[in-house]
């Protein structure tokens, strides 16, 4: 009786995050590792599965590395753990650059029902006025081909705006944030929908709650699957980034 009662709760331990798709992605890292292990030189290059690398680009910008990890982010009641990813270039370089985690090479696995991506993010410096990509749900592997972005901008002297972009339809959250504080983003694909939402240090005690920002694809916006998730570090800017986790169901994304 012991022997069944112990094997029903290792089901129910085993089960019970069933949608959670990846996790502690980053808690193999401490604080000062390099986030790549390796670049994609070339855009049909075999996948890194469940591996950060540099994102392949025809023109890499030079005097660019790949990322440091820096000290974790804490955000109450959110229980992704692991350093976070510094933002930010050394002075004097210009441009961007894509570090990406390459999930899958198959365009089928993520390509119906509906996904959530949900992590932490802390800026203390933002270049532009204009809202700029910074995370990117990818339907290549080896980056690019973008199934939706999270935007940030420059709002004033002091505070700063979160926003998403679906191709060439762009849309921002309607409230203003502070710079040097942990906030939680969770980024909704629905591909029954045709929609991408975006969702700002939501309510974690209750179900879904309306988005933040809400965008409906045009015609065959989403018929592609999610391959990867990229991170884009730009000059002009600074902060942390981390505590990725992609699932299936907004509980997952918000429980263990």
């Amino acid at each position: 009786m012991r022997n069944l009662f112990l094997t029903a709760l290792l089901f129910v331990a085993t089960t019970g995050s069933s949608q959670v798709i990846k996790s502690n992605i980053l808690t193999t890292y401490k604080e000062g590792d390099v986030l790549e292990k390796g670049v994609y030189t070339d855009k049909k290059e075999a996948i890194a599965t469940d591996t950060w690398q540099g994102a392949f680009v025809s023109k890499p910008v030079e005097g660019v590395e790949s990322p440091i990890l820096g000290s974790p982010l804490i955000y109450n009641g959110y229980k992704e753990e692991g350093p976070s990813i510094i933002i930010g270039f050394p002075d004097g370089i210009k441009g961007s650059r894509n570090s990406v985690f390459s999930m899958t090479d198959s365009g089928k696995k993520y390509s119906k029902g509906t996904f959530y991506l949900s992590f932490l993010v802390d800026f203390s410096k933002l270049g532009s006025n204009d809202l700029a990509e910074f995370v990117s749900l990818n339907a290549n592997h080896v980056g690019g081909s973008n199934r939706g972005q999270v935007l940030v901008a420059r709002e004033g002297k002091d505070k700063i705006r979160f926003g998403l972009g679906l191709q060439k339809n762009r849309d921002q959250a309607p409230m203003a944030y502070d710079y040097n504080t942990t906030h939680l983003l969770i980024v909704k694909i629905d591909y029954n929908a045709n929609q991408l939402s975006l969702f700002v240090n939501p309510n974690m005690e209750s179900s879904e709650p309306v988005a933040d920002v809400i965008i409906n694809g045009e015609e065959g916006a989403l018929t592609a699957g999610l391959r990867a998730f990229s991170v884009r570090n730009r000059s002009g800017y600074a902060g942390n980034i981390g505590n990725f986790r992609f699932a299936k169901s907004w509980n997952d994304v918000l429980t263990l």
